[in-house]
């Protein structure tokens, strides 16, 4: 059986891999799903200095703290930049990388650089307006579980330059029908392109939303299963 790490993405916790984790574990398989510094149940340690940096340090410890080995780890939405860095770190532990309609960043952007000018500009103004200068919260919903993310975790740039980690399989699932008017809906088309032209595996979700492993989680854990 095979070793599953599940990361979310901005403003989540590990909860939103509840349903596809119990099918992972159904299955026979290991599963992990943390929630990255300061969201979800680990709110209460948010401060200025968490960033990207602090997000790749999570998962990799994680992996080397469970001693896992051949992990498929899987990134949601903000969380292709997680995972992205910790292929970085541990290059040698990883048997496949999955992004779940997520961002896949070159070397030195962060999210703010790949969303464009407009949202790069309106992340610091969130933080200003409504954060104390450094917390960005999640524009309306009705989610009480949702998390401010720090603006560093916004603005702090991905190092992508080991030749190691070029070479671990990668699968894109892309979501077809996230809202046109969504602002991340550019993002997450730019991504899905930048998978196809670099070869990787590319899995068309019809349905489901952003949130496809919450709304049909076996559809997701198919395609999981046949990254083993």
């Amino acid at each position: 059986m095979a070793s599953f790490v599940l990361v979310h993405g901005a403003w989540d916790g590990g909860y939103v891999w509840k349903d596809a984790a119990a099918l992972l574990r159904d299955a026979g398989h290991e599963v992990y799903v943390p929630t990255l510094t300061g969201l979800g149940e680990r709110t209460h340690l948010a401060h200025p200095d968490v960033g990207l940096t602090t997000f790749i340090q999570d998962i990799a410890g994680v992996i080397q703290y469970e001693d896992l080995q051949d992990v498929i780890l899987v990134g949601h939405s903000y969380s292709g930049m997680v995972i992205s860095g910790v292929a970085e770190r541990l290059p040698d532990r990883l048997k496949h990388l999955v992004f779940v309609d997520a961002v896949v960043p070159y070397d030195g952007e962060s999210i703010a650089s790949i969303s464009g000018p407009h949202m790069a500009e309106q992340f610091p103004k969130d933080a200003q307006e409504t954060g104390d200068g450094w917390k960005i919260h999640p524009r309306a919903t009705s989610d009480w579980r949702k998390s401010p993310m720090t603006l560093l975790s916004f603005t702090e740039p991905v190092d992508i330059n080991h030749p190691e980690a070029a070479h671990i399989p990668r699968t894109y699932i892309e979501v077809l029908d996230n809202p046109e008017q969504w602002p991340m809906t550019p993002v997450f088309r730019k991504s899905a392109q930048r998978a196809k032209d670099s070869g990787w595996r590319h899995v068309a979700a019809e349905s489901g939303g952003h949130w496809v492993m919450q709304t049909q989680p076996q559809k997701v854990v198919h395609i999981l299963n046949d990254c083993i």
